[in-house]
C-alpha cells in the first residue's frame, strides 16, 4: 500500500467510492459537497498497485481549543472498497493521514465516527457528546415563548444573523469550530439545498436559530443554537406551530444545557449522542500549542503510547512556566516517568473532556496522586461543543 494526495484528474474515482459507500450522486448533499467542499489537495488516497482502494477527506477547519484557535483537519468520508476490507487498511489510512497532518504543522484533529469502537483502537476518543431531545409537538406548549418574532434565512448573504447567535452560544465553550464568512456561507448553502433556516428575534436582536427539515413525522433540526433561554423557548414556540406538519421535534444541543429538567415528560426522548472524536497528531506540538493558566507552573514526566503514530511514542517532560509549555523528549536515562498516558487519554485531557482523576478512575491513565493533581492543574475540565457534520 502507498498513500498520496489526490490529483485533479482523479475526481471521478473519489466520487465513485463516496457514492458507493455514502450518498448516491443524485443526492442533493452529494452534489453540494463535491461542488463546494471537494479539494483534491485535501483528499488522501490509498493505492494497491495502480488501484485506489481507500480514500479519506481532510477538510480544513479552525478549532477553538481552550481559547486558542488552532488549524485542524476534520476527517470525513473515510471509505474502503469492499474488496479490500478486513485487511487493516483503515488503520493504515489513518496513520498516513496523521503523517500528512503533521507535515502541515497541525497538532490535533477531529473525526466524527460512525462507530467509536473502530477508531478507539487507533487512539481516538469521543471528546464531545450532545443531548438529543425528541419531544411530541403537543408537549412543547409549556416550554414556549410567544413574545418573540421570527425571520428566515433564504440566502447566505444573511449569515451575520446566525454568526451573532453562534458566537454568543460558544463564548465560554471549547472544542468548537470557528466560523468565518466563507464557512458560514457554505453552511447556509448546504442547509438550503435540503431544508430551511429560521431565526428568532427579540425586537431587532437575533437570539436563536435552527436548521431543520420538514416532510417526515419527526421534524429534525441539524443545528439548534440560542444565545438566551428566551431564544430556546422561541424556537420551541416556532416548532409548536407546526403541529399540522409533524408529530414530534428532534434537536441536539450542548451537554451543558439543563433545560430537560423542565420538560413535561422527562422519562423519554432525552438521550446522549456520541458526536465527535479528537486526537493528538503530535504530542510535542499539542502540548506546546495549547494555553495553560497564566499562574500555572508545573513539571511532569509521562510516557505516551500511540498505536499508529510512532513519533508520539516515548517519555516526555512537560514544563509549564507562567502558563507557557515546553516539551522535551527524554532518552530514558535522565528522568523516570511518573505517569503513563495513552494517546487517546491525552486527547481527552488536552480537549478538556475529562480531568485526570476521572480518567484514572476509568483506568485510562496510570499516575500517582501527586501526578493526578499536577495533570488536573494543567488540564482543568472544560465544557466541549461542536456541531460540524462534514
Amino acid at each position: 500500500m502507498r498513500f498520496r494526495l489526490a490529483r485533479p484528474e482523479e475526481r471521478d474515482v473519489v466520487e465513485n467510492l463516496w457514492a458507493y459507500c455514502f450518498e448516491p450522486k443524485e443526492h442533493p448533499f452529494f452534489r453540494w459537497y463535491f461542488a463546494n467542499m471537494y479539494k483534491p489537495e485535501n483528499v488522501l488516497l490509498g493505492l494497491d498497485g495502480d488501484n485506489v482502494v481507500c480514500v479519506t477527506h481532510l477538510n480544513q477547519y479552525k478549532l477553538s481549543l481552550r481559547s486558542k484557535i488552532l488549524p485542524v483537519s476534520y476527517i470525513v468520508g473515510l471509505a474502503t472498497h469492499p474488496a479490500a476490507r478486513r485487511g487493516g487498511i483503515g488503520g493504515m489510512l489513518l496513520a498516513a493521514a496523521l503523517e500528512e497532518m503533521r507535515r502541515r504543522g497541525q497538532a490535533v484533529h477531529i473525526l466524527m465516527p460512525s462507530r467509536a469502537g473502530f477508531y478507539q483502537q487507533y487512539g481516538y476518543e469521543l471528546y464531545c457528546h450532545q443531548w438529543r431531545d425528541t419531544v411530541n409537538l403537543d408537549d412543547l406548549r409549556p416550554l414556549t415563548d410567544k413574545t418573540v418574532r421570527f425571520g428566515f434565512v433564504d440566502s447566505s448573504d444573511r449569515w451575520r444573523y446566525l454568526a451573532e447567535v453562534y458566537e454568543k452560544y460558544t463564548a465560554d465553550l471549547s472544542g468548537y469550530a470557528v466560523r468565518d464568512e466563507e464557512s458560514w456561507r457554505r453552511h447556509i448553502d448546504a442547509q438550503l439545498a435540503e431544508g430551511n433556516i429560521v431565526v428568532v428575534f427579540n425586537g431587532d436582536e437575533p437570539i436563536a436559530y435552527s436548521f431543520y427539515q420538514l416532510g417526515a413525522p419527526t421534524i429534525r433540526c441539524s443545528e439548534f443554537v440560542y444565545a438566551t433561554y428566551q431564544g430556546k423557548r422561541g424556537l420551541l414556540e416556532y416548532f409548536y406551530n407546526h403541529r399540522s406538519q409533524g408529530e414530534a421535534l428532534q434537536w441536539n444541543e450542548a451537554m451543558r444545557d439543563d433545560g430537560y429538567r423542565f420538560y413535561p415528560d422527562g422519562k423519554k426522548g432525552h438521550e446522549t449522542m456520541p458526536f465527535m472524536t479528537g486526537r493528538i497528531v503530535d504530542v510535542k506540538a499539542a502540548l506546546e500549542t495549547v494555553t495553560y493558566g497564566k499562574n500555572v507552573n508545573e513539571k511532569i514526566t509521562f510516557t505516551v503510547t500511540d498505536p499508529i503514530a510512532s513519533w508520539n511514542n516515548g517519555t516526555f517532560t512537560l514544563n509549564v512556566q507562567a502558563g507557557k509549555g515546553k516539551v522535551t523528549l527524554a532518552d530514558g536515562t535522565d528522568v523516570a516517568p511518573t505517569a503513563a498516558v495513552p494517546a487517546g487519554t491525552l486527547a481527552l485531557l488536552v480537549f478538556g473532556t475529562m480531568n485526570a482523576k476521572e480518567l484514572r478512575y476509568y483506568e485510562k491513565l496510570t499516575a500517582t496522586d501527586e501526578e493526578v493533581q499536577k495533570l488536573t492543574h494543567l488540564f482543568p475540565k472544560t465544557e466541549c461543543y461542536i456541531n460540524e457534520w462534514y
